[in-house]
C-alpha cells in the first residue's frame, strides 16, 4: 500500500471560473491546477470513458485549516460560506449529516470534480477529506501521510496550500528576505520531489498555509521514489503561487 501520485496546488478562490469572471492570470493558474490533478489518472466511467488498471483507488484531499479533522465523503460538500462568499457546491448538500467542507478543501474538491474530461463520467475511486492543523506538528504530520498512503494500495493526493501568498501585504514587506528564502525552498523541493527536504522545512515564524499538508504528503512519500514537474511557480506571472506534481517510479527504475 503506497502513495502512487500527487498534486499540490494553491488555493485562492478565483480558481473558481464562477467567481473569476475573465481574467489570464487565474487562467493560467486554473488549467496549471487541471494539469497537476489530471496527472493522477483518477478513475472516471462513463461517458465512453474507461479507468486505467494502475489508476489510485483513494483520492485524498489535505488542506490546512484551524483544526484536524476527518470528513465523511458522503455528506462532504465544497462552500466558501464562512468565507463570506456565497458559492457552495456538490450533491453532499443533501445529506443527512452535511458537512461543509473548509476552504483549502473546498478548493481540492472543485479541483477534483472539474478535472474530470470534458466534465463527463463518475469518479469511483473512494475519498478522503482530511484538514490538518496549520501548526500541527512535524510528527502529526508525518503520522497522517502514513495512515493515508496505508488506506489502500494505490492512493492519490490533492494537497492544498499556499507559501507567502497566504501572508497579509505588511507581513510579505517585513519579512520579505525570509519569505522568499522559504517559497524558493519549497519550490525546489516540490520540483524535486524531495520528500526529506519538504518535512524539514520547519518553524520559521511564517505565516504558511502550505507548512502542514505538505509535511503530510512527506510522511505519505517517505520511502518512495517520484518524479516531479512544476506546473507553475517558477516564472513571474505565476503570481507565486506553486503548482507541482508527483508520480512514483516503479520500483527498479532508474534515477
Amino acid at each position: 500500500m503506497a502513495l502512487v501520485s500527487a498534486a499540490i496546488c494553491p488555493h485562492p478562490v478565483m480558481l473558481i471560473p464562477d467567481l473569476a469572471g475573465r481574467s489570464d492570470r487565474w487562467d493560467r493558474l486554473r488549467s496549471a491546477c487541471l494539469e497537476a490533478v489530471g496527472l493522477l489518472q483518477i478513475p472516471v466511467v462513463g461517458g465512453g470513458l474507461e479507468p486505467s488498471p494502475d489508476a489510485p483507488q483513494l483520492v485524498a484531499i489535505v488542506g490546512g485549516d484551524d483544526a484536524t479533522r476527518s470528513f465523511d465523503p458522503a455528506g462532504a460538500y465544497p462552500s466558501l460560506f464562512s468565507n463570506g462568499i456565497r458559492w457552495r457546491s456538490g450533491w453532499g448538500q443533501d445529506a443527512e449529516d452535511p458537512q461543509p467542507l473548509p476552504l483549502t478543501l473546498s478548493l481540492g474538491y472543485w479541483l477534483l470534480v472539474s478535472s474530470r474530461p470534458d466534465g463527463k463520467g463518475i469518479i469511483v475511486a473512494d475519498g478522503a477529506f482530511e484538514s490538518i492543523d496549520f501548526d500541527a506538528s512535524l510528527e502529526d504530520c508525518a503520522a497522517l501521510g502514513r495512515d493515508l498512503a496505508g488506506r489502500a494500495e494505490r492512493v492519490a493526493m490533492i494537497v492544498i496550500g499556499e507559501g507567502s501568498t497566504c501572508m497579509t501585504a505588511s507581513d510579505r514587506v517585513d519579512q520579505a528576505e525570509e519569505a522568499a528564502g522559504y517559497d524558493k525552498a519549497v519550490m525546489r523541493a516540490l520540483e524535486q520531489c524531495d520528500a526529506d527536504a519538504l518535512g524539514r522545512l520547519g518553524e520559521n515564524g511564517l505565516a504558511m498555509t502550505g507548512r502542514a499538508p505538505w509535511r503530510v504528503l512527506a510522511g505519505a512519500a517517505a520511502g518512495n521514489e517520484f518524479e516531479g514537474r512544476l506546473h507553475a511557480g517558477g516564472r513571474e506571472n505565476d503570481g507565486g503561487y506553486f503548482v507541482a506534481s508527483w508520480t512514483r517510479r516503479p520500483s527498479g527504475a532508474n534515477v
